[in-house]
């Protein structure tokens, strides 16, 4: 029998020995609970742990899982490699705790505040999607999990791999690795949605992550933002604030790439300490950063960043339908990487006369960054940036 069932089975004797009633009788508070797939802990199954109301924290040893994890409370689910760096692990591995999809849908659906997933190896083929996050998941923490291999080259619905959906605020997305993620219309490393989403997306920090091998027919992206898409004249009441610091995006594949998408109302946005590179899909439409459907584009800080993307793409993009709205406004592009020391090219009427990377209207790109040390100086300057978060998240959480 397993210990949980075992304790269960004592405060049910004491209940009847001492006439206690079971809704005043007090249950231990907070203990670790563990899960084993080949037999030996508290449960067999993560989701029979999840479902326990005993359990705040939850191990899971390395094995294989084939499950859909519901989490309706608040927990921290800890994997075989909790606070364990993504840097240097490789699937498959039986060092790993793997779970799956036991059907078409996502592997760790979360609908409560304050949960914890850290340490997982999560992958779903054939199917659209990694973790979600709903509305109610306010204080979520994804951090040291790798989530690979998602949907499929023939698969065609749009694909996954971190989704936060309709507004879920205060969450953190750090030090994950996303890849191989596939499908026909549109793969996404990460998406913090929807359009028609009502609820703003608050304080949403999405760090030091790497993303790569995002493929699809039409959109591959890295990081896209559209809670509360819209048209340029018409802002809507609902947004996110955002800040996407210190992450490896690379080898995008697509009819379109876009490695960090600001396509919904972003107000303040901060894209600062990023690398992107390998946008290996149609020219011309490779764009390292691109604002669209975002009204608050002007308010943006998009700096310290490496945009080598190449001669033929564009590190920052403002959407024509934005600069015609917004006559003269422009995103603070200054200080970034573009590949080429004497800066980016324009793309037509913006004047930008260096050979790097291209760069649109609407954005102050001068002064730049004259090689890829993102720390250094910037233009003519003899000091940095004293605006500059260059530590971006040095917070020991593991």
């Amino acid at each position: 029998m397993k210990k949980r069932l075992l304790i269960t089975s004592v405060v049910a004797g004491l209940v009847a020995a001492v006439g206690v009633p079971l809704a005043v009788m007090a249950l231990p508070t907070g203990p670790s609970c563990t899960v084993d797939d080949s037999g030996g802990a508290d449960y067999l199954t993560i989701q029979a742990a999840v479902s326990d109301p005993v359990c705040s924290t939850i191990k899971v040893f390395a094995g294989n899982y084939t499950e859909n994890v519901i989490i309706s409370r608040s927990l921290t689910l800890k994997g075989a490699k909790a606070g364990v760096s993504v840097v240097g692990r490789i699937l498959p591995s039986a060092a790993e705790s793997n779970v799956t999809s036991s059907g078409d849908s996502q592997v760790f659906d979360v609908r409560a505040m304050n949960v914890t997933i850290d340490g997982f190896a999560v992958s779903n083929p054939g199917h659209g999607l990694g973790i979600l996050v709903k509305t109610a998941g306010n204080g979520t923490v994804i951090k040291n999990n790798i989530v690979e291999g998602i949907g499929g080259s023939s698969y065609s619905p749009n694909t996954v791999g971190i989704y936060l959906e309709r507004g879920p605020d205060n969450v953190k997305i750090e030090k994950n690795r996303i890849s191989n993620i596939q499908s026909g219309p549109s793969a996404q490393g990460i998406l913090v949605g929807d359009s028609t989403s009502t609820d703003p997306a608050e304080n949403v920090r999405i760090i030091n992550n790497e993303i790569k091998n995002i493929s699809s027919t039409k959109g591959a992206y890295g990081i896209i933002v559209n809670n509360g898409a819209t048209s340029a004249s018409s802002p809507n009441t609902s947004y996110a604030t955002v800040s996407i610091l210190g992450n490896a995006i690379h080898d995008l594949t697509g009819g379109w790439d876009t490695a960090i998408g600001l396509e919904g109302s972003t107000p303040r946005a901060i894209v600062k300490n990023n690398t992107i590179s390998n946008l290996l899909g149609v020219t011309p439409a490779k764009v390292a950063v691109h604002f669209e459907d975002n009204p608050f584009f002007f308010l943006a800080n998009v700096s310290r960043n490496s945009l080598d993307v190449g001669s033929a793409a564009a590190g920052i993009y403002v959407d024509p339908a934005l600069t015609s709205t917004y006559v003269g406004l422009k995103a603070t592009g200054t200080c970034n990487w573009w590949g080429k020391a004497d800066g980016p090219q324009g793309i037509p009427p913006a004047v930008a006369s260096g050979i790097g990377s291209l760069v649109s209207l609407g954005v102050d790109f001068n002064p730049w960054l004259k090689s890829s040390d993102l720390s250094g100086k910037c233009g003519n300057d003899d000091h940095h940036d004293d605006n500059n978060d260059h530590h971006v998240d040095r917070e020991n959480d593991n």
